[in-house]
């Protein structure tokens, strides 16, 4: 009898131990594949710069990236600040918490777990000319001028045209071309 239970608590433990190590290559592939995608949203953001029409008399100006809510992007991006600029224009990357209280900023980046805050963060930009870029679907038709999507495990954008030049900004047609066209 001993030697039955010895054997079924060796069997639970077993098992046990493999689920374990199981949930533990899962959650290790799910922080791996988010830091990817934040790097690929960095490359993205860094691209986007580049294909904007900004005012004349920001040229001379530090081109800043606000981050709302993700710190995996903000990292990203603060590594290719370190090593490349925007035209003449040095990149400086903030992060903040909510969309209140952003100063002047050039990009504000709504990261995903703080999507539901697209409208407060367009209203709190309101007459400012920057870019307002989503890391959610469909973010577009509250007022962001890019939104990230991923359709096949690739990433792509949509983006508004309206919404962008409501902000001052012109878009490059390249730039119009490689995303997904929405009003």
């Amino acid at each position: 009898m001993n030697f039955k239970i010895c054997n079924i608590a060796r069997l639970i433990k077993k098992v046990y131990m493999k689920n374990l190590i199981l949930l533990v290559l899962l959650i290790f592939a799910s922080v791996a594949s988010r830091a990817q995608m934040a790097q690929f949203q960095a490359l993205y953001i860094y691209n986007f710069a580049k294909n904007i029409g900004w005012p004349a008399d920001d040229a001379s100006k530090d081109l800043v990236i606000t981050v709302i809510g993700d710190n995996s992007l903000a990292t990203e991006l603060s590594k290719l600040a370190a090593t490349k600029a925007i035209g003449a224009r040095k990149v400086i990357v903030k992060e903040s918490a909510t969309p209140n209280g952003i100063q002047k900023s050039d990009i504000v980046c709504l990261g995903e777990a703080k999507s539901s805050q697209i409208d407060a963060l367009v209203s709190a930009q309101e007459g400012n000319k920057n870019l307002i870029v989503s890391c959610k679907k469909g973010q577009c038709a509250q007022g962001a001028g890019i939104s990230f999507l991923s359709e096949g495990g690739k990433l792509k954008f949509e983006i508004s045209n309206k919404n962008i030049s409501r902000r001052g900004l012109q878009v490059s047609q390249k730039l119009l071309q490689l995303g997904t066209e929405v009003d």
